[in-house]
Parts: C-alpha cells; structure tokens; sequence
C-alpha cells in the first residue's frame, strides 16, 4: 500500500512543492551490455529537466531506475535527502506518465484520475474535490464521466497528466510522453505542460528523443549518449555552444565543413576551409580545444549563421542545387566543390526570384558562429 500523504485543500491552483534528486555514481549494466555508465546528477526543485538523446542511450533506464521499474547495478538515488535506492515504487510517491496513457479502459475519466487517491486510502469525499481540481488544471473539468474510448488522444493524454498529478507528488516522471500525437497536437500539449510546470512548481524529468520538444520546454537539458551524459546545460547554451559533435550534431540542424589549423594564436586559430582562411575565436573550439597547427577539425555552422553570395571573396564556391520553402524560411541545399552538403537558411518573403535560387553560388561562414571541433570532417 502506497505512503499517505498531507492533501492541499483545492483552491486557486495551489502550487506542488518540488524536491531535488541526485544520482550519485548510478550504473546500470544488463549482462555485459551497460545501459547507463557512471552518472552523477543533481536536478534542482522544481526544475524541468529533459532526457535527451536517440535510442538505447541509457534515457529511458535512467527514468526507470528513479521510478523504481529498474534496480541500480551500483550508485544511490536520492529524493529531497531521502535515500530512494531501493525503495519500492510504490512507496517513493512519484507521478508517471507513460506514451501509451495507461489508462483503465473500464474506468471513467474521474475513476482514473481518482485511482491513485483511493490506493492511497482516502474516502469519496475526500477524493471528489481533488479529482475535480486535478481535471480543471488540464481543462477537462467537464470530462469525468467520459470513458477514455470517448476521448482523443490529446484529451486522453490530458487525464494522463491529471492522474499522475491528482495526489500532488513532489516529482513527475514523463517517458516519451507525446510520442503517440500528431505534430499540430504534440506542439500545443508541449506549451500546455510548460505552462502547467511554471504554475504548480513539480520536479519534471521528460524523456525524449526529440530535440525540438526538449529545447521548446526545458529549463536545462542533459543529452545522452552509449548511457552517459554527453553535456548538462540551457537549451540555450546547448544550442550555441556544443561541447563535442555529437551534441551540436544532436540538437538542432548543423553543418559540418572540413578544416585544417594553420595557425594558433593566444585569441584565434586560423582554419582554412576550402582553401579560405578564417580566423575563429579560440572560445568556440568544443571539447579541450588543444589543436596544434596541422591539426584536421570539423567546423560546424548552423543553417542560419551561413550566407550566399555572387561574390567570391572571403567566401567559398559552391552549387545551390535545390530550394525548399518552409513558410517563415526556405531551405537552400548546397554542394561544395569537395561533396559536402549543406544547408542555408534564407528569407522566403515574397518577389524572391526562384530561378535566381539555383546554380553557382559562394557561402561565407561567420568566424564567430560557427563551432570547431577535433577529428576528420
């Protein structure tokens, strides 16, 4: 039987107090295969954390091991200074929801979203107003007598959200959550759980393996990969300043030119790429940034920091062989003189000349915008 728990009264959208967790060396290892490598993290109350990063890099069993679904090979897990180890799940008072709902397809809306209440022993007058408070906060307050049969997925995704927040846990565990939605509905819920977040103060741990939806709502970011974190920051400065090319290749559009150091000074190094020389602050090498001159690397430009050009200096020849219009943006696709593909991003306003989007082109990179990274291009 669940712990009982102290119920605030419903009200005016009273706030959950979040608690802080710490994974503390956490290893988890299935056979010879590990899942998760020797990780130590410590996630702020309150927080909106993301797990991101592709499939079987240790995400998924990271959330599992703090649920309780999965049992640590070594390491501790501690919630608000309590050790949660070993702790049974039921027995942690964690909120979870999973892609598939998991609702009960016998139970209405309100018996779902009452069932962790009545686990944890409390009468029908005491769950009623609770139930209530808890659908009024994902806007289905006139839902509780639907079955989930009755619903769309968005709505039932909703009731998902609502049950795991009905007995006021300190934490909420989302495991790929709106993985199962369409693209128009997965963006509106993502604002919608945001918001809800900002408003209660919950401690959010959100897996997921897209970037977009982690960057749209989290406070910080830990990209995973082979079970380790690769970096820990704001989507901001995971955006901006990747540490390895794996995390700038992972978040966001990236491209990735061939380079050479030619030369190093205390500020800059100078890159040559494509036979053009750019001198690069010494701040936007990733990783340890110990380069010595001679030294291959990989620059790395987003799509909206490149620019063409009908002029070749300073710039670097290349063919547009296509334009894709994106709305707000189009998409040029162009092929330098040594294979490489890239991407560049450009206004799409009206009158832009279609046929002037094709053919010869030159793409100058901005020195400080672009990321330079170690290793072969």
């Amino acid at each position: 039987m669940p712990e009982k728990h102290a119920f605030s009264p419903p009200g005016r959208e009273p706030s959950i107090k979040g608690e802080a967790i710490t994974f503390t060396g956490i290893t988890k290892r299935f056979g010879s295969v590990i899942g998760v490598d020797h990780i130590d993290l410590q996630v702020e109350a309150g927080e909106f954390l993301s797990l991101l990063g592709p499939s079987g890099s240790g995400k998924t069993t990271l959330l599992m091991m703090l649920a309780g679904f999965e049992t640590p090979s070594s390491g501790s897990i501690t919630l608000g200074g309590r050790d949660l180890t070993h702790v049974p799940p039921n027995k942690r008072g964690i909120g979870m929801v999973f892609q598939r709902y998991a609702l009960f397809p016998h139970m209405s809306v309100a018996q779902n979203v009452a069932f962790p209440l009545k686990m944890r022993g409390l009468g029908k007058d005491e769950m009623a107003p609770l139930v209530e408070q808890a659908l009024a906060r994902v806007r289905l307050q006139d839902y509780g007598a639907r079955m989930p049969a009755q619903l769309s997925g968005g709505q039932q995704q909703r009731v998902a959200v609502a049950r795991a927040l009905v007995f006021q846990p300190p934490v909420l565990l989302m495991d790929e959550p709106l993985g199962a939605l369409d693209k128009k509905l997965r963006e509106e819920l993502q604002i919608e759980i945001k918001k809800l977040h900002e408003s209660l103060g919950v401690t959010i741990i959100y897996v997921t393996h897209d970037q977009e939806e982690a960057l749209t709502m989290s406070d910080r970011i830990a990209v995973m990969d082979r079970g380790r974190i690769q970096q820990l920051g704001s989507p901001v400065s995971l955006y901006h300043e990747p540490e390895t090319g794996f995390v700038a290749d992972f978040i966001g559009k990236m491209n990735f030119l061939k380079g050479v150091v030619t030369g190093i000074g205390d500020r800059e190094a100078i890159i040559e790429v494509s036979g053009q020389s750019i001198a690069v602050p010494r701040s936007q090498f990733g990783g340890r940034g110990d380069l010595t001159t001679g030294s291959p690397v990989r620059v790395a430009a987003r799509p909206e920091t490149l620019s063409t050009s009908q002029s070749p200096d300073g710039a670097i020849p290349g063919e547009i062989e296509t334009s894709i219009f994106l709305g707000s943006h189009r998409t040029l696709i162009v092929r330098m003189q040594d294979g490489t593909q890239l991407q560049i991003q450009s206004s799409s306003a009206r009158g832009t000349d279609e046929a002037g989007l094709r053919g010869r082109t030159f793409v100058r990179l901005s020195p400080s915008s672009v990321r330079v990274f170690a290793g072969e291009g």
